[in-house]
């Protein structure tokens, strides 16, 4: 078995990615998602990219999987049927929640809060007390009621339990018993207690979060058990991995057990795919821009290493979940295009997805769409076939976007550009969020752009935000899958720790830190890592006393017997003074340790080429005009496949392949590094 392979399942398509760890040689293929199950279109595409690579199914090794399957639960709230155990007096708190609304000033007059994803209805409180802050038992657990209970849910037909008891991230033996009781009384019931998934105060997200565990695990068994099942049909025994929020890797039965961790699992892929590239380059500070058919993922890259959350958001619902810290936005391909009654253009959120798709697709979409402005305005030009093999449907694509034109009084040019330049600002929104509004400033960074639709885009926004160089890596369509090929398996162990600096020294945080690796090295072990590969990261969630703005600080295990807190507050106040601009003089506290247990993975390896000769015309294909700038253009449109390292592109021009196509504006400059890359950057002039 000699080959790798990474699928990530999206809205509109589903990419996948071979990795040849002979020759190194990476195959790319892209089919139509298939949402009434995610899983047929997974098959389809590994068929199709093996069969592309030259080689077969049974000659897959390892098998890496980003799956849409817990985000599309929530955000369509078609989950399972979650029974709820908690302490009696504390049958409200899913709806007693934060006080938190979303949207602007006032935002809370329309809102619609939506229903707890465990209902009262199926909600238990449960004589038992734990107390804080010593954890020690103050009244026993009424087993007799748990039972009843638990035989009452049954009987109801939920189809998963919590445990979330009051205080059991002090002392879990309360939650410990009643899933042996549960154990006992319904085997058959997925049961997840709150002191494993969140050991950390905060007793709604804790609750909230486990939920949402058990709300996806019955349909995340069933997903994956199929998926297994219709892999082993087409012969391929390769060891599947499952692509975690933070971008990480753990095993298909981990992922069983833990499916909260996989609610972004995708969007991480490409986060950590681009970091690798652009760390390898030498360009450790990007923004990442991930526009596919649906929505755009952006995120910051600093020094190499991807912005993670501890809080996870999907929708109306924030849960502690670790994950690249990424802001999507309702701004992809296939995002609808309309003019309000006020007469102004609004592009998305509303999307024509895989089904029927934007009007070039020639499925029977009529909306007008981003993808189709693209087309009517040249930039996808006639030489590309949709995923290499879908030709489109030019004139469809010309009378959408004509709606737009009558109603705007416009041309049908105009009215093209028009949509373009919403969606732009869109995504430029959503680049602000990761970078203006957190203390960087972006131009100080590079951007890398991937998705179907991000290279197309890219060059407008990189103007836009001052962000160069601009990086197209190789494969951009495919780019979650790519990173998924170079993730480690990995998960994280945390505790409450409620200290500050006045009342700990280095010394102890050391001792907590290392009993928090033992637990993650036994993880480790379990997932069949090989000790030499194993590898731990450090953080201490501090914040200023009494104060509960966190932030996540990497720990030098090794120094803090010797240096103490010094250093950990110290970056603690640098980055609370960037961020906010004001440090306060007051104590350090340390609210939560954690460890990052990584079982390291011979990944993929990005191959190098000395650069030639500077004349592109050997990759030539075409050339058409390209309007931009209230203009067409002549303009050279070039085979990606055919480009070579060293190769330069003058402005305007175009660069196709099967996965995505490339735009470079007039007045900028591209060039093909020696890793493949194209490099975008601004014309002497501008």
């Amino acid at each position: 078995m000699t080959h790798n392979l990474g699928v990530d399942v999206g809205g509109t398509f589903t990419d996948v990615i071979v990795f040849d760890q002979e020759t190194h040689e990476l195959t790319v293929d892209k089919v139509l998602s298939t949402p009434s199950n995610p899983s047929e279109g997974v098959i389809e595409g590994v068929g199709e990219a093996v069969e592309k690579a030259g080689t077969t199914v049974g000659d897959l090794d390892l098998l890496f999987h980003g799956t849409t399957v817990v985000t599309n639960m929530l955000l369509e709230e078609t989950g399972s049927r979650v029974g709820l155990l908690t302490t009696a007096g504390h049958e409200d708190i899913l709806h007693l929640a934060r006080a938190w609304t979303p949207g602007p000033l006032y935002g809370w007059m329309d809102m619609e809060k939506p229903d707890p994803l465990a209902d009262l209805v199926d909600t238990r409180g449960i004589e038992g007390t734990i107390n804080s802050p010593e954890g020690e038992e103050t009244e026993p657990l009424d087993e007799a009621a748990v039972r009843e209970a638990v035989q009452d849910l049954e009987a109801a037909g939920v189809e998963s339990v919590t445990v979330a008891l009051l205080n059991s991230y002090l002392n879990p033996t309360h939650e410990q018993r009643v899933r042996e009781i549960i154990e006992e009384e319904a085997p058959d019931l997925p049961v997840s207690v709150s002191s494993e998934i969140v050991p950390e105060y905060g007793e709604y997200e804790r609750t909230l979060t486990t939920v949402i565990n058990d709300y996806a695990r019955p349909k995340v068994i069933e997903y994956l058990d199929d998926l297994d099942d219709s892999l082993a049909a087409i012969g391929s025994e390769a060891t599947m991995n499952v692509v975690r929020s933070d971008g990480g890797l753990m095993s298909s039965a981990a992922a069983k057990d833990r499916p909260v961790d996989l609610a972004l699992s995708g969007p991480s892929g490409g986060v950590v795919g681009a970091a690798t590239i652009a760390d390898k380059k030498g360009v450790p500070d990007v923004l990442t821009l991930d526009m596919g058919g649906t929505s755009t993922d952006v995120s910051l890259v600093e020094d190499g290493t991807p912005e993670t959350s501890r809080q996870t958001k999907v929708g109306y619902r924030e849960f502690k979940s670790r994950s690249v810290d990424v802001n999507t936005v309702g701004a992809g391909g296939g995002s609808i295009a309309r003019v309000q009654l006020s007469g102004s253009l609004q592009v998305g959120p509303e999307s024509a997805g895989a089904d029927p798709g934007p009007a070039c697709y020639g499925q029977g979409g009529e909306q007008p769409t981003v993808t189709d402005a693209n087309v009517v305005l040249g930039r996808i030009p006639p030489s590309v076939e949709l995923g290499g093999k879908m030709e489109l449907d030019r004139e469809a694509a010309h009378e959408a976007v004509a709606t737009v034109a009558e109603e705007r009084n416009s041309t049908v040019e105009e009215a093209a550009q028009a949509i373009l330049d919403i969606v732009n600002e869109n995504m430029h929104g959503a680049l602000r969020v990761v970078s203006v509004e957190r203390g960087y400033d972006p131009r100080e960074f590079g951007l890398v752009a991937f998705g179907g639709a991000g290279p197309m885009h890219a060059n407008a926004l990189a103007d836009i935000m001052g962000a160069y160089p601009l990086i197209i890596p190789p494969g951009p369509g495919v780019m979650s899958a790519f990173g998924f090929l170079t993730s480690d398996i990995q998960n994280e162990f945390s505790e409450t720790y409620l200290q500050t600096d006045q009342e700990v020294d280095g010394a102890a945080v050391h001792d907590e830190l290392k009993t928090l690796e033992a637990e993650a090295d036994e993880w480790l072990a379990g997932e069949g890592v090989p000790e030499s590969d194993r590898a731990f990261e450090y953080f201490a969630e501090c914040r200023y006393y009494r104060q509960d703005i966190q932030m996540s600080i990497p720990v030098d295990i090794e120094n803090l017997t010797e240096t103490g807190l010094t250093e950990i507050k110290a970056d603690f106040e640098d980055r609370h003074d960037r961020r906010f601009g004001f440090s306060l003089d007051a104590p350090l506290e340390i609210a939560n340790l954690r460890v990052i247990g990584k079982g390291v993975l011979d990944g993929v390896t990005i191959e190098e080429a000395e650069p030639g000769t500077p004349d592109p015309s050997a990759a030539k294909v075409e050339e058409t005009e390209v309007y931009f700038d209230g203009e067409y253009y002549a303009t050279p449109t070039y085979d990606r496949t055919a480009l070579r390292p060293g190769h330069e592109l003058a402005g305007p021009a175009i660069v196709t392949g099967d996965d995505s196509t490339v735009v470079v504006q007039p007045d900028h400059a591209a060039t093909i590094d020696r890793y493949g890359n194209i490099e975008i950057e601004r014309g002497e002039d501008q």
